[in-house]
């Protein structure tokens, strides 16, 4: 059956990087104030969203607590620890930027090799809507 609407196809990855067990997901803040030329700005701070339950692929597509990192649906769970204060940024299920720069240098993960691919794809995510704004 043909596709006849927009859509967005993706791959579910059952082996993800995890911390303490969670999966989680960056929020980055991106200012783009010109295309011709590109001026953008990635603002140095921004949130990690931990799921607020452990993750296992053996899990259902039920156990959304272990999958979703979302802040709208995990809130809900009993489980989901809120930010004690601005200070502790490394708890709970919720994390600065920083927090999590300082746990992978802990762990020994590159931070400028990271950073260099998070622009990389920066960059070509703003590539592929060009078109569609200078129209």
């Amino acid at each position: 059956m043909p596709i006849d609407e927009a859509c967005i196809i993706s791959r579910y990855v059952s082996n993800p990087f995890l911390i303490n067990g969670l999966k989680f997901d960056l929020r980055i803040y991106v200012c783009v104030t010109s295309m011709d030329p590109w001026r953008i700005y990635v603002y140095n701070e921004g949130l990690v969203r931990f799921a607020s339950e452990q993750y296992d692929v053996s899990l259902g597509k039920g156990a959304k607590y272990a999958h979703l990192t979302n802040y709208s649906i995990n809130k809900k769970n009993e489980k989901y620890i809120n930010n004690a204060s601005p200070e502790l940024d490394d708890c709970g299920h919720k994390w600065s930027l920083q927090a999590l720069t300082r746990h992978l240098e802990q762990i020994g993960i590159d931070m400028n090799l990271l950073w260099s691919r998070i622009y990389d794809v920066i960059l070509k995510s703003l590539m592929c809507v060009d078109g569609h704004i200078q129209q």
